[in-house]
């Protein structure tokens, strides 16, 4: 998951318009280009969040049944 917060609340770069919010993207959102320029960009603060992995089945079978 990418996180993007915006140092300055509409900021605008690969044609989104940033805010001051944290704002979660899944990680195929952006090419390698636009990621790269998104980290390079001082305006914006940007986190690759690792997504929590989800229980396999059997556990929520364990836990319903």
């Amino acid at each position: 998951m990418i996180r993007i917060i915006s140092k300055k609340e509409g900021f605008r770069r690969c044609g989104i318009a940033h805010t001051g919010t944290p704002t979660d993207y899944p990680n195929d959102r952006f090419s390698k280009k636009e990621l790269a320029a998104l980290k390079a960009e001082p305006m914006l603060i940007v986190q690759e969040i690792a997504e929590p992995k989800e229980k396999s089945g059997k556990d929520k079978e364990e836990k319903t049944g």
